[in-house]
């Protein structure tokens, strides 16, 4: 049915359509996001190795504490929508439900803030390598409450930050596509056949360790690919000339998200990662000489994240300079 739903979505928006002044603001929000790669003291990078664990040394990489804000209203002032960014694995809930996780109390509270009739859209920013988990505490840190909580502390920040919020001058609306080819990670024949066992065991009491599981599944995903590169789409729309979203393929390390904004020419740069197509990880250079989950899973080759990150630089300013 999601086809379907999806372009009915689009012919309701389209025969909705009505002016609207758009504002935009961004604030800073850092208890509620942690980077899940750390230096432990057996010179290894742990990922996710739990909560207050004596081997943890340090975090192997920063946050993307930006918590970035459009809002719409009518040229009268109602509340139209609110859209809201920030670098965080929508993960909290857990289980095997399906679930709006955060973004249900983020948009509960906006709603009853601004208006009930008011949309709320949520994007991640790049966090292939952030979650929720605070490895300093034994508290449990899972379940609908605790996506609750962090839902109402990301809400509260949004709330501050409409406060301040500036109209953007949008005297005209550019767009960008492209497909990048990203190189495909290497693969040996020779694991083709351990790779292949350890598979037909998934789900089974005999299961291999996750790791192995993580990396046979990686193996027979390349193979099959016959050497096709991954086909990441980055998409790019300029709201004016302060304000560009930039939306890339896969979940992706939030270094480079990072180093795409430190490097826009649009002052207000949104970053959205898992767009237009799966890509699963795509982490930064160092992450592949450090190791662990992402790097093992990752079907690009390393290098395909800077390359990412480097065209959609190139585009942003071909979009700034048109």
């Amino acid at each position: 049915k999601l086809p379907g739903l999806i372009c009915e979505s689009i012919k309701q928006a389209d025969t909705d359509l009505k002016p609207a002044v758009i504002s935009g603001g961004m604030g800073h929000e850092e208890t509620i996001s942690f980077n899940r790669r750390f230096f432990m003291t057996d010179g290894t990078v742990g990922w996710n190795p739990g909560k207050m664990n004596p081997m943890i040394i340090k975090p192997a990489g920063p946050i993307d504490p930006d918590v970035s804000v459009l809002y719409a209203a009518t040229p009268e002032g109602k509340p139209v929508s609110t859209y809201v960014n920030f670098a965080l694995h929508l993960d909290i809930a857990g289980g095997m439900e399906i679930s709006a996780d955060m973004p249900f109390t983020l948009s509960k509270i906006l709603g009853e803030v601004k208006s009930t009739e008011m949309i709320t859209m949520f994007t991640q920013g790049c966090c292939g390598n952030i979650n929720h988990i605070n490895v300093k505490t034994a508290q449990e840190q899972s379940g609908f409450a605790e996506a609750e909580r962090i839902g109402t502390v990301l809400a509260g920040e949004v709330i501050r930050i409409c406060t301040m919020l500036k109209p953007l001058r949008i005297g005209n609306i550019s767009v960008k596509s492209e497909i990048v080819p990203l190189p495909l990670a290497e693969i040996s024949e020779a694991d083709l056949p351990w790779a292949r066992e350890i598979t037909s065991k998934y789900g089974k009491p005999d299961a291999a360790p996750f790791m192995d599981m993580v990396k046979a599944f990686k193996i027979m995903d390349v193979y099959d690919r016959k050497d096709k590169p991954v086909e990441a789409e980055i998409q790019i729309i300029a709201l004016g000339d302060s304000c560009a979203i930039v939306s890339l393929p896969g979940e992706v390390f939030t270094e480079l998200g990072m180093y795409i904004k430190s490097r826009s020419p649009y002052p207000f740069t949104i970053i959205e990662e898992l767009a237009n197509v799966s890509a699963d990880y795509i982490p930064d250079m160092k992450a592949f000489t450090e190791g662990n989950y992402e790097p093992v899973s990752s079907r690009c080759a390393p290098g395909s994240g800077e390359l990412l990150a480097k065209r959609a630089i190139e585009m942003l300013w071909e979009l700034k300079r048109r």
